[in-house]
């Protein structure tokens, strides 16, 4: 449906503006490439840096290994393809796309801005980096890539806290 090719997938589902760093994402993922060359990128959103974010994918030279998707209502097909999730915001309120992929068990790679690091513990729910960190943001996509053992550690931990701190019951008794 997507036009994915065979090999791993990272994934992003977010409206496409400079603060959800997307940029940062695609400087990030010429170097996944680099290591992993079968990996591709699905971008999900639209937004009013499109065109740009296009090209500078084309000016990479990766153009051919991401694909860029309208939004989508429901997150779970997306999310179904992905093998890794990755937030790279500047800012960050809570990031309620990063709450879905810990409950459909997409390990994470984001970054610590915002309310991010309130879901996101660095080698425990997920990968942390700085901000604007294109290159150890690439090391955490590729180890997440190759680790699977630790990828799927880290979903699993991140799932669970999903569940225990984020149910519906548990928001209503919070409230």
């Amino acid at each position: 449906k997507y036009g994915l090719k065979d090999g791993p997938v990272a994934g992003i589902i977010a409206r496409l503006s400079e603060v959800k760093g997307h940029k940062y994402l695609l400087m990030a993922m010429k170097k996944v490439i680099t290591d992993i060359p079968d990996a591709q990128l699905l971008i999900v959103g639209e937004g009013s840096i499109k065109k740009d974010l296009q090209g500078l994918a084309q000016e990479l030279g990766i153009i051919q290994n991401v694909y860029f998707i309208p939004a989508v209502s429901d997150t779970v097909e997306p999310l179904s393809v992905m093998d890794v999730f990755v937030m790279p915001s500047l800012q960050e309120g809570l990031g309620l796309s990063i709450m879905e992929a810990m409950l459909a068990g997409v390990p994470v790679a984001a970054t610590a801005a915002g309310g991010i690091t309130t879901l996101v513990k660095d080698n425990q729910t997920g990968i942390l980096v700085k901000p604007a960190d294109a290159h150890n943001l690439a090391l955490a996509i590729i180890e997440l890539l190759k680790n699977k053992e630790k990828a799927c550690r880290l979903s699993s931990s991140a799932r669970d806290l999903i569940v225990r701190e984020f149910s519906l019951e548990k928001m209503a008794e919070e409230t």
